[in-house]
């Protein structure tokens, strides 16, 4: 039921020279301010903007060959689309990717560079879900699932692997959670590595489905998402996802809409990095204090840095009015 070790270090042989290892940088301002040793895991620096990629291409990979003959379907808000379009041109395989109506414009514009068919459907994950499974049903296309699906959380553990191989001396993580593969992937690497080390979850205050799903005790839906994250929308986590979460995640913690917003602009100015909300929800609960930790070697995820133009300026700006 849980994905192995040895699977993600499958996954990472297959994505050799396809995504690029990136970067775990150090960071002076975050460690003083939280009092913590804080180095940023840098994906919003990944090949499509973020880390699904990884995941994407891990399970397009082991399709069998009547299945990329068929084609693929994938449902997202712009990130695990741009990174399943992107693995399968890579790989010449047809793609359609199921989108929000009204997309960000610039993740739109990226999977349908990628060569994939772009369709709007819906506004919320279970939506585009089942627009994905009406195509999977009709044209026989594989759907590539952005976090319910093995190969997809093992592609997502090779991040796991490449923390605890730059800073062996790493205590703690902490992932921004929306279905869960992203952490389900980091969790399972790591702890299997290091038992010790601590792995904390971020859920935003206006899509909680993770942190009420532990809460109960079961995969729970949640009425409502209303979240300046876009990539952090899942209205329900995956039964798959729930369980690697219970088994190795120690806490989820969730942080407020502002709190974001102002995290996006405070890292422009002071780690000139362009970082989507999604990837600002870890370095925002940490700096908001929602993390009880002191003195801990911590890798914050950064998973994405795909924001509009139009979005990023008026956080900027926001940010300048109320510090400047």
């Amino acid at each position: 039921m849980y994905v192995t070790l040895q699977q993600i270090h499958q996954a990472k042989a297959n994505l050799a020279g396809v995504i690029v290892p990136t970067p775990l940088q150090e960071s002076r301002t975050f460690s003083e301010l939280t009092g913590n040793g804080v180095y940023l895991k840098t994906e919003n620096l990944q090949k499509t903007g973020s880390f699904k990629i990884r995941g994407a291409y891990n399970k397009i990979v082991n399709l069998t060959e009547q299945e990329k003959e068929n084609g693929i379907v994938a449902f997202s808000a712009g990130n695990h689309g741009a990174g399943t379009a992107y693995a399968a041109q890579r790989l010449g395989i047809s793609a359609t990717v199921v989108m929000p109506t009204n997309p960000v414009a610039s993740k739109k514009n990226a999977i349908m560079q990628y060569g994939a068919k772009a369709i709007e459907y819906g506004t919320t994950s279970i939506d585009m879900y089942e627009k994905a499974l009406e195509l999977h049903r009709a044209e026989g296309r594989t759907m590539i699932h952005p976090f319910e699906d093995p190969y997809v959380i093992a592609g997502q553990g090779t991040i796991g692997l490449e923390i605890l191989q730059d800073l062996p001396e790493t205590e703690a993580v902490i992932v921004p959670v929306s279905g869960g593969g992203l952490i389900s992937g980091v969790a399972a690497a790591l702890k299997e590595i290091k038992p010790t080390l601590k792995v904390i979850g971020v859920n935003t205050e206006g899509a909680m489905a993770m942190y009420m799903s532990l809460q109960h005790g079961k995969p729970m839906e949640v009425e409502k998402v209303e979240t300046i994250a876009d990539g952090l929308m899942a209205k329900k986590p995956g039964d798959l996802t729930f369980a690697h979460t219970q088994r190795y995640v120690d806490d989820l913690v969730l942080v407020s809409e502002e709190a974001i917003a102002n995290c996006v602009a405070f890292m422009a100015e002071r780690t000139k990095l362009v970082v989507e909300p999604s990837g600002a929800a870890a370095m925002a609960a940490m700096l908001s204090g929602n993390i009880k930790l002191k003195g801990k070697k911590t890798v914050v995820m950064v998973s994405g840095g795909n924001i509009s133009f139009e979005l990023y300026q008026s956080l900027i700006q926001q940010y300048n009015e109320k510090n400047y």
